[in-house]
């Protein structure tokens, strides 16, 4: 029959068990029933909580402890270290617990320590990790200092301990990333924080080419022991089942390498030539597909803690947010850069303004006019930096922009440094921001100065010109008519030829307003048919606009005026009742056309006269040789049809 556990042994769940089974009589303690008291109570409230607990008993620390606390031992301390002396069960520690042991043994009270770093070998590393705990005396009157062993009560803070680390070191990172403007920066300074946070071998950056079969290192962070990794390599030699996780936008952790099934043979001679024992990859994948991988490298195996991995991950979104604001950032300076370039290589004034009418942007040619460095101007308005009735006129187009958010032609006058009075003519416009608000004023203006001089001088020119001309045609008709008075010629001639004078006269005044570049079609007809144009709308001019040459405007402009004088003598207009409707229009494949009709209606009946007048062959004969065109007289029975079919002049510029 077997033999029932002692009382203080029959609770303590799987530690409890193992405690009852082992052979305690070939350790210092000797069999369980042999216990001094002292060392039985311990044992029983050890047994019976949850809470992590640890005895050091007697002269040689022999080890005993709870279910709560071999969960945080790894398979190399548990079971092993049960009855095992202390210096035997933690040698990697004991320099460090063993005094302290020693103090509450001598009797010299209890120990407490609060987040305190007790690394200790599990899953085959030295694990950094850290406790709250307390060394308390457990009293035996027949020990030496009356202290027969130590009580360890401890909770391991590890987790909470490295997560306010990882807090701050991502915090620190975060300050440290958003400092740094160029990609390269970016990269190499998360390398660093990363590498030394986690004592790490190696750490980088490796950019995915575009068929995704490469990544490149052009940059890493190598700490002791460890081996660049810069340079070049092909994905799949690291493992084809591992990249395809981090295709997958899966993170990879491989505590050792040698070990690790996802890794075939034919791949450790890639991962030995890069120093690797065990890592960490976390893919950073953009719109499904990997563009880069964040890796952490250690030289030897290495058992990585969940918050390792985590930290990759925040790391690696950290990183890439950096890299996509720092390259954001380049590509705005670049942008600056290149708009600035634009604008300086124009010789037109660009600015730009807020609503308040401070200076954000002026390129190289308004600086030049300005007179001051940009420091100067920047940030200030035209009223602070320039003043005066100019700069309130400038200011004032300005506000008109703003409460209109319409652009506006202005024409502004600027004294420049020298004294010098310019004249600038421009366009200004709202700038508005993405949500549509108008935000300031953009504008774009060319000095005029000397071009209004000319054009002012070309006035003068043409009005000389154009005085003289009339002088001219007023002698003509001064010798013509002394000439006709001692003639016997019909009044009706006389008329004709004066009638026909006045009639260019008037062409030469209608070029003489536009400067003799151009006029318009419908301004020459009528200039033309003003002398029959009544209010009774017999007459109606009707095409769409075309500006003709001066040498095309003083020939058609003679051509209707011998219509409209035909037609109010033997036409349309003779009587009350006539019309007459002169159109055009614009068509032509090989190239434009003009088609001009004059038309009669309700005139006298027409017939075909016997003989051609001085009107018919200037009109069948002159105006189509001047135009180069065809024209088509049809004396119809219901009233004259005159068709005229030209092609367009080249277009003149106004």
């Amino acid at each position: 029959m077997a033999e029932a556990p002692l009382v203080f042994l029959r609770e303590g769940g799987a530690m409890g068990a193992l405690i009852r089974a082992h052979d305690w009589a070939a350790t210092p303690l000797g069999r369980p029933e042999q216990w001094p008291q002292s060392l039985r109570t311990a044992v029983r409230l050890m047994l019976s909580t949850n809470h992590p607990m640890f005895i050091f008993w007697g002269e040689h620390s022999i080890c005993l402890y709870n279910d709560g606390y071999s969960a945080s031992l790894g398979p190399e301390k548990h079971p092993a270290i049960l009855g095992r002396p202390g210096v035997v069960a933690w040698p990697e520690i004991w320099q460090l617990i063993g005094p302290q042991i020693e103090l509450v043994m001598a009797g010299r009270g209890a120990t407490w320590h609060r987040d305190h770093l007790v690394p200790i070998v599990r899953h085959g590393a030295l694990d950094e990790a850290f406790w709250t705990y307390s060394y308390s005396p457990i009293d035996d009157e027949t020990a030496q200092n009356g202290v027969g062993g130590v009580m360890v009560i401890c909770t391991e803070t590890t987790d909470r301990v490295l997560a306010d680390r990882r807090h701050q070191f991502l915090a620190g990172l975060s300050d440290r990333l958003r400092a740094l403007l160029e990609p390269a920066q970016v990269l190499a300074a998360a390398a660093e924080a990363l590498g030394t946070h986690l004592d790490a071998s190696s750490v980088g950056y490796a950019e995915v080419d575009a068929t995704g079969l490469t990544a490149t290192v052009e940059r890493d962070w190598v700490g002791l022991g460890g081996a660049a990794v810069v340079g070049t390599h092909r994905l799949d030699d690291f493992g084809s089942a591992l990249m395809q996780e981090l295709r997958r936008g899966n993170q990879v952790t491989v505590s050792d390498v040698a070990r690790d099934a996802r890794l075939p043979p034919a791949t450790l001679p890639a991962y030995a030539a890069l120093g690797v024992g065990a890592m960490i990859l976390a893919p950073l994948v953009h719109e499904e597909r990997l563009r880069g991988i964040l890796f952490v490298h250690h030289a030897r195996p290495r058992h990585w803690r969940p918050s390792d991995e985590q930290l990759v991950v925040e790391v690696a979104a950290r990183t890439a947010a950096a890299l996509a604001s720092a390259r954001a950032h380049r590509a705005q300076v670049e942008n600056e850069r290149m708009l600035r370039a634009i604008g300086d290589s124009s010789g037109q004034l660009i600015f730009a303004k807020d609503r308040a009418g401070r200076l954000l942007y002026a390129n190289a040619a308004t600086l030049a006019v300005i007179g001051q460095p940009i420091e100067t101007v920047l940030g200030r308005t035209d009223l602070e930096w320039h003043g005066g009735d100019e700069a309130r006129e400038i200011v004032e187009n300005d506000r008109r922009v703003l409460t209109t958010g319409e652009s506006l032609r202005v024409e502004e006058r600027f004294t420049t440094p020298d004294g010098t009075e310019r004249l600038y003519e421009g366009v200004k416009a709202p700038m508005r921001d993405e949500s549509g608000t108008i935000v300031g004023v953009v504008g774009v203006a060319s000095d005029v100065t000397e071009r209004n001089r000319q054009q002012r001088h070309l006035r003068l020119m043409v009005d000389e010109l154009n005085h003289r001309v009339k002088n001219t045609l007023a002698i003509v008709q001064s010798i013509a008519h002394q000439t006709f008075r001692h003639l016997d010629l019909p009044t009706e001639a006389r008329r004709a030829f004066e009638e026909r004078l006045a009639a260019l006269a008037n062409a030469h005044s209608l070029l003489t307003r536009e400067s003799w570049e151009s006029a318009e079609l419908a301004d020459v007809a009528a200039e033309a048919c003003a002398a029959y144009m009544g209010h009774d709308g017999r007459v109606t001019i009707e095409g769409p606009s075309l500006r003709i040459t001066p040498k095309t405007a003083v020939t058609i402009a003679m051509a209707l005026h011998e219509l409209s004088t035909n037609a109010a003598k033997y036409g349309a207009l003779s009587n009350e009742n006539g019309r007459v409707r002169l159109s055009w229009t614009l068509a032509g494949r090989s190239g434009p056309r003009l088609h001009l009709r004059w038309e009669e209606r309700g005139g006298p009946a027409v017939a075909r006269p016997t003989r051609r007048g001085f009107g018919s062959r200037m009109i069948e004969q002159a105006l189509a040789a001047e135009l180069q065109g065809e024209v088509r007289m049809a004396f119809l029975p219901q009233g004259l049809v005159c068709e005229i079919d030209a092609p367009i002049p080249e277009k003149p510029v106004r």
